[in-house]
């Protein structure tokens, strides 16, 4: 994804920023660790799945929906798949790694994920 691209995305979704602070608490929540709204645009390096023709990692921006302790939420314009890798670049730090652990179209041309950040053994 180009960064015009991008931009296209920020600049239709304007309402997308406009949530902040804790999400609505659900009676039935089973998670771990709370979520917080946390709309912003990353820089992002995707690997491929194995077994992939292009074993090349792509350099990408998404936007993030929410984040807990355990996990962040990305939106992002081509699938995703379980298992799959991604360097999420937040707010210039180093690269978060993460897992994607689901992945389901939300609008025609884009894509929800919910990844879980990975611990790498020191």
């Amino acid at each position: 994804m180009s960064p015009s691209a991008a931009i296209s995305i920020l600049e239709s979704d304007h309402e997308f920023f406009e949530l902040t602070g804790p999400l609505p608490t659900i009676w039935n929540d089973n998670r771990r660790f709370p979520r917080f709204y946390f709309r912003s645009c990353a820089e992002a390096i995707i690997y491929p799945l194995r077994g992939d023709q292009n074993p090349t990692p792509a350099q990408c921006f998404l936007l993030t929906r929410d984040l807990s302790r355990a996990g962040i939420g990305l939106v992002h314009c081509q699938q995703l798949f379980p298992g799959q890798r991604v360097d999420v670049l937040l707010n210039g730090e180093a690269p978060r790694q993460v897992e994607v652990i689901w992945c389901r179209r939300w609008t025609d041309k884009r894509y929800l994920a919910g990844c879980r950040f990975i611990t790498i053994p020191a």
